[in-house]
């Protein structure tokens, strides 16, 4: 017969599915950088509502970061697109990468992400949005900023042995925003956070169909 579990019972069963969700991360990762370095990774167009999109990978965090106390705001310029052709799971990914990185090295205050269109109809064809995922953290040194995005690495061994994971997650997302014909960069101060910048371009939807979230919204 199955009984409440004890609180050092429920301790362990969320140590082993919080180091579970770990390695699969890890896993995750080490497929996808695979599949860069071996020119096997594309990106799909669909049609995809951006606002959800968006929305959905900081809901995804925002249990992570309540439970550091911390804030996540989510500040969406009015003039922000909905409807774009593009690969959102991929888009996901990245802000998913970036949000849990901001978390992962803030201890308090909050994190913001921002999104605003760079340039788009009627002067250009598609769409150029900007992205930005700021935190109050622990911020990275100017010295290690310009290799922040290499593949296996962090800000120190320090940071690696603090805070775990792979260094992949940042090399990953700056392939992804590559083949969005976008950019990433960074804005950061030790003691005062860091902001992370990235562009991808998505072509205007034509039709007003039902994109993958809504027919989900819907079932």
């Amino acid at each position: 017969s199955h009984t409440p579990l004890k609180d050092d019972q429920r301790s362990f069963v969320e140590m082993i599915e919080q180091s579970a969700q770990s390695l699969l991360r890890i896993i995750n990762d080490i497929l996808d950088f695979s599949k860069i370095e071996a020119g096997k990774l594309d990106l799909e167009t669909r049609p995809f509502d951006l606002h959800r999109c968006v929305s959905h990978a900081a809901k995804s965090l925002a249990a992570r970061a309540a439970k550091k106390q911390i804030e996540l705001v989510l500040n969406m310029e009015p003039d922000v697109p909905s409807r774009l052709l593009g690969d959102p799971d991929r888009l996901r990914q990245i802000l998913v990468n970036l949000v849990g990185n901001a978390i992962k090295f803030t201890s308090q205050g909050e994190i913001t992400i921002r999104v605003a269109v760079a340039h788009g109809p009627p002067s250009h064809t598609d769409y150029t949005l900007h992205f930005s995922v700021r935190d109050t953290g622990i911020g990275i040194p100017t010295d290690k900023q310009a290799a922040i995005f290499d593949a296996f690495s962090q800000a120190d061994v320090s940071t690696t042995r603090q805070y775990g994971g792979t260094g992949l997650g940042l090399s990953i997302s700056s392939q992804l925003v590559e083949m969005m014909r976008g950019k990433i960069w960074l804005d950061s101060e030790i003691g005062v956070g860091s902001t992370f910048h990235f562009t991808a371009t998505f072509a205007v939807n034509p039709h007003p169909v039902q994109t993958e979230e809504d027919r989900e919204s819907s079932i």
